[in-house]
């Protein structure tokens, strides 16, 4: 055996040649690099943070990012259909049809509608928004305008001073989608029953008693 080993004076030896071989192939006992052995030791510190974060933490998933972008792409589109003018029937229908915006509607509704009205629209202390009685109107500018102003002297707040008017737009449009479903416990009835007829669809959407209604034609 041969020795390639270098020894400087006074250090660790480097490219030392080990005694034993295999096959007749010898190895160096050469040490990683430093930067090396560092960011190999950073990862195993940040794998755990980074699932711990992400899976069972605040931060969002790449699947989360994306609805939140969507959801903020039709809300600046909602603002700028309520800056045109005033609310229409059309555009809440408009903004019902949209997923991300009625994803962003029920968001809200179970986080501040809910504890009067039920978490299924069922009612609570407030009315039950799911069957045919409605006290202030079942036009989607009744709901809207009924969120908007708020109905003081029954307890309902004046959400106008709380929520910009797209996200009062979308609740009211996550509120279309809970009429005619039929949630556990519903409250009884309350207000003035609206045929569903007389109920806004948007064309070609199926209504509350699962028909079709019919194409709209030019006027």
């Amino acid at each position: 055996m041969h020795d390639d080993t270098t020894r400087p004076k006074n250090g660790p030896s480097r490219d030392e040649l080990l005694d034993h071989d295999y096959d007749g192939i010898q190895e160096y006992d050469n040490p990683l690099p430093r930067w090396w052995v560092m960011i190999f030791w950073a990862s195993i510190v940040f794998a755990p943070i980074y699932i711990l974060f992400y899976h069972f933490g605040p931060g969002l998933s790449e699947h989360q990012q994306y609805e939140r972008s969507v959801q903020a792409f039709y809300e600046r589109q909602a603002k700028a259909l309520a800056a045109l003018g005033e609310v229409t029937d059309e555009t809440l229908l408009t903004v019902k049809a949209n997923p991300a915006m009625l994803s962003r509607g029920g968001q809200i509704f179970r986080a501040k509608c809910s504890p009067c009205h039920g978490m299924f629209g069922e009612g609570n202390i407030g009315p039950n928004l799911t069957d045919d009685y409605w006290i202030h109107g079942a036009k989607p500018t009744d709901i809207y305008h009924t969120i908007f102003e708020g109905v003081p002297d029954k307890g309902m707040l004046t959400w106008k001073n709380q929520l910009p008017p797209a996200r009062i737009m979308a609740v009211a449009a996550y509120v279309l989608t809970l009429h005619g479903t039929s949630p556990p416990n519903p409250k009884a009835p309350q207000g003035t029953l609206v045929e569903p007829a007389e109920t806004p669809v948007a064309p070609g959407a199926e209504t509350p008693r699962g028909e079709t209604s019919p194409p709209r034609t030019g006027a």
